[in-house]
C-alpha cells in the first residue's frame, strides 16, 4: 500500500500543476496536508507538501507566492512535529518571515511568530520566546485575528508553565479553552486541557485535574489515537489514586491493561507501578506485592536490555578496533590516513559554513533585540514625561485650592475646598502608583485604597474623635479606568461619615470591603454612625451627586441599608 502511494505521488509530480488544478483546489490540498499532520502521518504530509510546492514553483513563482509561503510554513510544522530538534523548523521560519511581512500576510506572520516562539521555548531561550510571543500578540491585536488567539494563549500559558507562574499559566489556558471552543480548534482545545490539568495537579486540585484528564481520554478515543489511549487510562487512574479513590483508580488501571493487551501497546512496564500502589491503598497486600514485584522485574528487564545494548556496542567497537589494528600494509595505512584527512577537511568546511550561518542568524537576532530595546527606552521616556506632567498639573490645582481655603471666611467654603482637595489627592495618588517597572494599566487596589483612606482622615485633622477604618480587599489588581471612580466614591463616603455620622460618638468605625461574587465585583461600605437613607435623602449636596454619578460611571447598582448605622453595597462588573 505504501509503495502504491509513492507511485501515485510521483505520477502526480510528473503531470504538473495544470492537471492538479483540474481536480482540486489549493485550499483542499492544504486541508489534506493539515489532516495528515494532525494524525501524525508526517512522511505522507512532507511528500505531498514538496510535490505541491514544486508544481506551484514551476507554474509561476511570483503568482503563487502566498501559496508557496504557506507550504513552507507547513514544512516547518512537519519538521517540528516529527523531530526533537528545533533547528530545522527555525531555519525555515526565519527565512520566510520577512517575505510574509513584505506580502502583508498578517495571519501567516502571526502563525510564524508563534512557531518561532515554540522553537525557542524548546531550546530554553525564554527571552526570545517572550519576544516573539509579543510580536504574535501585536499582529493579533492590530489585525483582529481572533481565530489565532487560542494558539497564542496556548504558547503564552506554556511559557508561564516553564517560568513557574502558575496563575498566569491557568489564566491563559482558560482563555485558550474559551477561544478554541468558539472557533472549533480541536488541537488548541486539547492543549488547553493538558495545561489546565497541569495547573490543577500543581495546585493539588486533583478533582479538576481528573475532569480534564477524562476530557483528554474522551478526545483520544473519539480520534482513535490508539497509541495514546492506554497512557490516558493510566493517567486518569493515577489521578484517582492521588484522590485516594482506589476503586475508580483500579477500574481505569484495568482498562489500561485491557487496552494494552488488545492493541499490543508498548511501554506496558509502567502499568504495574500504579497498580501496586492502588492495591496498597485498598489494603490488599498480596496483590500489592505481586504487582510491585512485576514492576520491579519489568524495570530490571528494561535495565538489563539497556545493559545488553551497551555491551553490544562495546563489543562492536572492540571488534572494529581489533580489525583496524591488524592492518599492517603500508598502502592501506596511507589510504586510511588520507581518508581521515579528507573527513577532517570536509568536517572543517561544514563547520565553517555552519558557523557562518549561526553568525548571520545571531546578527539578525541582535539587530531585532536592539530595535526592541530602543522601542522600550522610548516608551519609558514617554511614560515618565506623562507622569511628570500629570503630577505637576494636579499639584498646581491643589495649591490654588489651598489659597482659596485660606482666603475663605466661612465654613461652607472651607468644607468645599477640603472635599475638592481630597478628590484631587485621590487622582494624584492613583498616578503615583504607576511605576515604569509595573504594568501601567493595572493598580494594586488594596494599597491604593488604604493610602487614600489615610489621606482623607488626615485632611480633617479631628483629634477629638478617634476614627478607625477596617479595610478588606480581595481584588488584587484592577484597571486604572475602574480604580479612579472607585477611589473617588470612597473619598465621598469617608468624608460624609467623618462630617455627619459620628456627631454623637467619640469613636467612629468605618468598614470597607471589596470582594468578588459569582457575577460581579462588590463594594461594601458601612459606619456605626447615626445613619441615613441613601436612596430617599433629599440632600442635594455636591458630594452625594458626585457619588451617584461615579456609581453610574462604573455601571454600578446599589443596595442601601439603615438598620445599623449606614450601610451601602455597590455591585459593578
Amino acid at each position: 500500500m505504501k509503495l502504491l502511494y509513492h507511485f501515485f505521488s510521483c505520477l502526480f509530480l510528473l503531470t504538473g500543476y495544470n492537471l492538479w488544478g483540474q481536480h482540486t483546489s489549493f485550499t483542499k490540498e492544504i486541508k489534506v496536508i493539515d489532516s495528515l499532520i494532525r494524525y501524525d502521518h508526517f512522511e505522507k504530509a512532507l511528500l505531498k507538501t514538496k510535490v505541491l510546492y514544486n508544481n506551484l514553483e514551476k507554474a509561476d513563482n511570483e503568482k503563487y507566492k502566498t501559496e508557496l509561503l504557506e507550504l513552507q510554513f507547513r514544512e516547518a510544522v512537519i519538521y517540528d512535529e516529527n523531530e526533537n530538534s528545533s533547528v530545522e523548523p527555525l531555519k525555515i521560519l526565519l527565512k520566510i518571515i520577512d517575505e510574509a511581512e513584505k506580502e502583508n500576510l498578517h495571519s501567516l506572520c502571526c502563525r510564524i511568530y508563534l512557531m518561532i516562539a515554540l522553537a525557542y521555548e524548546k531550546s530554553n531561550h525564554l527571552e526570545l520566546t517572550d519576544k516573539y510571543l509579543n510580536k504574535a500578540f501585536s499582529k493579533y491585536k492590530v489585525h483582529n485575528l481572533k481565530e489565532l488567539y487560542s494558539t497564542y494563549c496556548i504558547r503564552r500559558s506554556s511559557y508561564y508553565r516553564i517560568i513557574n507562574k502558575l496563575d498566569s499559566l491557568n489564566y491563559f489556558a482558560l482563555q485558550a479553552e474559551k477561544y478554541a471552543t468558539r472557533f472549533n480548534n480541536e488541537r488548541d482545545l486539547l492543549d488547553a486541557y493538558l495545561l489546565i490539568g497541569a495547573y490543577a495537579s500543581k495546585s493539588k486540585d486533583y478533582q479538576k485535574s481528573l475532569e480534564y484528564g477524562l476530557r483528554i481520554l474522551k478526545y483520544k478515543k473519539q480520534q482513535n489515537q490508539y497509541h495514546e489511549i492506554m497512557f490516558q487510562y493510566n493517567n486518569v487512574s493515577f489521578k484517582y489514586l492521588k484522590m485516594q479513590n482506589y476503586t475508580e483508580a483500579l477500574k481505569y488501571n484495568d482498562s489500561a491493561y485491557i487496552f494494552q493487551k488488545k492493541f499490543n501497546s508498548q511501554n506496558e512496564e509502567y502499568l504495574p507501578q500504579i497498580r501496586y500502589q492502588i492495591y496498597e491503598g485498598l489494603g490488599n497486600t498480596d496483590s500489592a506485592y505481586y504487582y510491585f514485584k512485576q514492576y520491579h522485574d519489568n524495570l530490571q528487564l528494561l535495565l538489563a536490555h539497556e545493559e545488553k545494548l551497551k555491551i553490544k556496542r562495546i563489543e562492536k567497537q572492540y571488534e572494529s578496533d581489533k580489525n583496524e589494528a591488524t592492518i599492517k600494509d603500508k598502502d592501506r595505512q596511507m589510504i586510511l590516513i588520507a581518508s581521515l584527512l579528507a573527513v577532517i577537511i570536509l568536517a572543517s568546511i561544514l563547520l565553517l559554513g555552519k558557523n557562518k550561518q549561526i553568525n548571520h542568524r545571531n546578527r539578525i537576532i541582535n539587530q531585532q533585540l536592539g530595535e526592541l530595546t530602543k522601542l522600550l527606552e522610548q516608551k519609558q521616556v514617554l511614560l515618565s514625561e506623562l507622569q511628570h506632567r500629570v503630577k505637576n498639573n494636579l499639584q498646581h490645582v491643589i495649591s490654588i485650592l489651598e489659597i482659596q481655603k485660606e482666603s475663605a471666611d466661612f465654613n461652607n467654603i472651607d468644607e468645599l475646598i477640603r472635599g475638592n482637595q481630597n478628590r484631587i489627592h485621590s487622582m494624584a495618588l492613583l498616578h503615583k502608583k504607576l511605576n515604569l517597572t509595573d504594568n501601567v494599566k493595572d493598580i494594586d487596589l488594596k494599597k491604593y485604597i488604604t493610602e487614600l483612606s489615610e489621606v482623607v482622615i488626615e485632611s480633617y485633622d479631628n483629634h477629638k474623635k478617634k476614627i478607625n477604618i477596617n479595610i478588606n480587599c480581595e481584588i488584587q489588581k484592577i484597571s486604572i479606568e475602574k480604580a479612579l471612580p472607585i477611589g473617588l466614591i470612597l473619598v465621598e463616603l469617608i468624608s460624609n461619615s467623618i462630617k455627619h455620622a459620628f456627631k454623637k460618638r467619640s469613636i467612629g468605625i468605618i468598614n470597607i470591603e471589596l470582594t468578588k461574587t459569582h457575577n460581579a465585583n462588590k463594594i461594601y461600605y458601612s459606619d456605626n454612625g447615626d445613619g441615613f437613607d441613601f436612596n430617599k435623602t433629599t440632600d442635594k449636596g455636591l458630594g452625594l451627586e458626585i457619588t451617584k454619578g461615579l456609581i453610574d460611571q462604573i455601571d454600578g447598582t446599589i443596595e442601601a441599608k439603615t438598620d445599623r448605622g449606614f450601610e451601602l453595597i455597590i455591585y459593578f462588573k
